[in-house]
């Protein structure tokens, strides 16, 4: 089996993987008992599927289930590899500059390029087909962020990184820029060593969060974080559209102050560039403007299109609110007439604001 975990490292990086480690399928138990106190608690994340015991036994996800390949891709690209195609074929009439509002919202780093499931689950496939053809009568079952299991976890099992105290996953090389698969199967390969590792507990990624949402070490409150928050579906709470800011998805403010972060090696995957229409901080009113059409042509293709076009209106309103001038009252008043009301909430609130200021 030694022969054969080689080659499959080898093939996986080929395929574009920075990172292979192998763990068993034993389960995770620690973690289990964790997640059912914060279960219990009422802080566990509602974006999550699966109960504690699902999210922490692979083989109640893949029967017979023998070990568990963690891959991982960075996704802190160089943005001096950005140049946009010419040759693109979107519909950038839609897109143009119109006039008034260059005011910007910020996606996290994760959000910037390609959906990253689209391009790791292809290649998890092509590395479980590798897997089955070398030893016959295998059975695999692939996922990114797409099943229950807890991915952060069994990828520190399995090597290839350690937890911070914001509970990101931490590698040696890329720091916490990095996306997770999986691949679960019956086949028993040798395991990776597992090297028990903590951060350099410096605590600032506690003091930077703008809501308080790490509310001990390892421990995120999901009701609190604005990532977790801005994906969410409805009305923004009152209390977290100040803290909002201009993030427009996701927020990357732990990880931004991690020291860890400040020696991580750029990745190398072009498809985590920019979308050459929105960037990585696209105009307000150029969000506020799409239509169904131009949002499956940009943010569609990115991890930010998984909640719809409303979410990240809402969103881009409340920015707005935040930013505070007053040229963008003509497009937060005609917000008032959607008909979504998590965005008339989010443009009466952005408009008050900006009167009162």
């Amino acid at each position: 089996m030694e022969e054969i975990k080689e080659r499959l490292v080898r093939y996986g990086k080929h395929l574009g993987f920075d990172l292979v480690g192998i763990t068993t399928a034993e389960p995770l138990k620690q973690a289990q008992a964790e997640l059912d106190r914060r279960l219990k608690a009422g802080i566990s994340s509602s974006l999550a599927s699966g109960s504690p015991a699902e999210r922490t036994t692979p083989a109640l996800l893949l029967p017979g289930a023998q070990s568990v390949i963690m891959v991982a891709m960075a996704y802190s690209v160089d943005p001096q590899l950005y140049v946009q195609d010419p040759q693109d074929n979107l519909p950038r009439e839609e897109l143009e500059e119109k006039s008034t509002t260059p005011y910007r919202g910020l996606l996290s780093r994760y959000a910037w390029g390609q959906d990253y499931h689209h391009v790791m689950l292809p290649r998890l496939s092509q590395l479980a087909a590798f897997l089955e053809q070398s030893i016959p009568g295998t059975h695999c079952r692939v996922m990114v962020d797409s099943g229950p299991l807890l991915e952060k976890a069994m990828a520190v099992r399995a090597g290839l990184g350690f937890f911070g105290w914001n509970s990101c996953l931490i590698t040696d090389r890329f720091g916490s820029w990095v996306f997770l698969g999986s691949l679960l199967t019956t086949a028993s390969l040798p395991p990776d060593p597992y090297r028990p590792r903590t951060c350099r507990e410096c605590g600032r990624c506690i003091k930077a969060c703008p809501t308080g949402a790490i509310i001990a070490p390892y421990v995120v409150d999901p009701h609190l974080c604005l990532s977790h928050i801005t994906q969410t579906r409805g009305t923004i709470p009152e209390e977290f559209r100040k803290p909002l800011g201009n993030r427009l998805f996701g927020c990357d403010t732990c990880q931004a102050v991690c020291p860890h972060n400040a020696t991580a090696a750029w990745g190398n995957h072009r498809e985590f560039l920019p979308h050459p229409l929105i960037g990585s901080a696209p105009r307000l009113e150029m969000v506020l403007g799409l239509t169904n059409r131009s949002f499956k042509a940009t943010f569609g293709q990115t991890a930010a299109g998984w909640r719809g076009k409303n979410t990240l209106q809402r969103n881009a309103l409340i920015n707005l609110g935040n930013i505070g001038h007053a040229d963008a009252i003509p497009l937060l008043a005609k917000a008032l007439k959607d008909p979504s009301d998590p965005k008339k909430v989010a443009a009466a609130w952005a408009l008050t604001t900006i009167h009162t200021k």
